[in-house]
């Protein structure tokens, strides 16, 4: 199964909004590792440095990148059905406030 990764690049002071894929089972979520292999096949060698904001920094200090920041992991599955539907709901329940009184 395929998961894009949506992420971000900081490079000489500029933000470049990429995307990258990682081969993943069905049901899996990738790991630090699989990211780092990733971003190594793109020519960025990087850490993990703050696991909860998904940042990773050059392991080369002298790298033209400060860093990269994973932004969301498209899976495949589909997002926000569940919102959409319950929206949808809600909406049929509520008044209709352009109706006159």
């Amino acid at each position: 199964m395929e998961c894009i990764v949506h992420f971000e690049v900081m490079q000489h002071e500029e933000l470049k909004q990429l995307r990258g894929l990682i081969l993943i089972e069905k049901g899996e979520r990738p790991e630090e590792e699989k990211f780092v292999k990733m971003f190594a096949r793109m020519g960025y060698k990087v850490r993990l440095d703050d696991a909860e904001q998904r940042i990773f920094k050059p392991v080369d200090p002298s790298s033209p990148y400060q860093w990269l920041r994973i932004r969301e992991l498209d899976l495949g599955e589909e997002k926000g059905s569940e919102y959409r539907e319950l929206n949808a709901i809600v909406a049929n329940l509520l008044p209709n406030r352009n109706r006159p009184i």
